[in-house]
């Protein structure tokens, strides 16, 4: 007899996946409660947002006293991330291979207002921006031209050399400039700000 699709389930099938629905749907409703009942913080410039954290992201801050720490936000409540800071080792296991280990610390209760510093993540083109390349460049160039120029025992600041070295020197003040100018960091202050996002009904 040909196979017929329309055939009902057995009572016993029926039942499992009704089961497995109903506690999918509380799993879903429960991680969705608590998620939504945690304060979070926002840096922003201006009205813009930056970067968002909520309860169990990882953060890679600097604090007011210029301390750097990588942790898990354990919570955020009453204006405080309460942090568990860790640290990555690396060891090297008997066959002499690398392999890391995560050491985590105990609670560190941090008032918003007490984070100075986030990095700036995915910057494209840093080594433009902070000036590197300019500064290979241009220094690269006038040690190179300086050694050619005193090898062969030719004058350093011949007329048709002076053109060659202003052109360098530009390009090295440059990278300097920018390396002096930029910031890999946001820091909190005037261009950027933390806010505090309570989830608490107001009174």
């Amino acid at each position: 007899m040909p196979a017929s699709f329309n055939k009902p389930l057995q009572s016993s099938i029926v039942l499992l996946k009704m089961n497995r629905c109903f506690t999918a749907l509380v799993t879903s409703f429960i991680l969705t409660s608590s998620f939504a009942q945690s304060d979070f913080i926002q840096l922003k410039k201006h009205n813009k947002v930056i970067q968002s954290w909520f309860k169990g992201n990882y953060i890679y801050v600097q604090l007011q006293n210029e301390q750097w720490i990588n942790a898990v936000i354990y919570n955020i409540k009453d204006d405080s991330l309460y942090l568990r800071p860790y640290r990555v080792y690396t060891y090297a296991n008997r066959l002499g291979l690398p392999f890391l280990d995560t050491t985590f610390y105990g609670l560190m209760p941090v008032h918003y207002s007490y984070l100075y510093a986030f990095p700036k993540e995915d910057e494209g083109f840093s080594y433009v921006k902070n000036g590197l390349i300019f500064d290979i460049a241009g220094g690269g160039y006038l040690l190179l031209n300086t050694i050619n120029t005193l090898t062969s025992g030719d004058d350093l600041f011949a007329a048709d050399n002076i053109p060659k070295i202003t052109i360098a020197t530009g390009v090295l003040a440059l990278g300097i400039i920018l390396g002096v100018t930029h910031k890999p960091n946001y820091i909190v202050g005037k261009k950027y700000h933390i806010e505090y996002i309570s989830t608490k009904p107001s009174s």
